[in-house]
């Protein structure tokens, strides 16, 4: 899989650290789910999750910062 373009992400949300947070979520998650697995690998799990966010199957949301107001 050829991962998408830094272009692409900005698409996806407006801040690249709102994307890489809900990658990282999401990993986490397909992680725990296949943690008997003996073939799970966490790269693979990053790979699944972005595929999933590029892909639109989940939605990047950003959060009212607690510190504004």
């Amino acid at each position: 899989m050829i991962p998408p373009s830094t272009k692409d992400i900005m698409q996806i949300a407006d801040s690249k650290y709102a994307v890489v947070v809900a990658v990282a979520k999401r990993a986490r998650v397909l992680s725990e789910r296949n943690k008997n697995n003996e073939n799970n690998r966490l790269s693979t799990m990053v790979t699944e999750a972005l595929d999933e966010i590029s892909h639109g199957k989940l939605n990047v949301e950003l959060l009212p910062d607690s510190r504004e107001g």
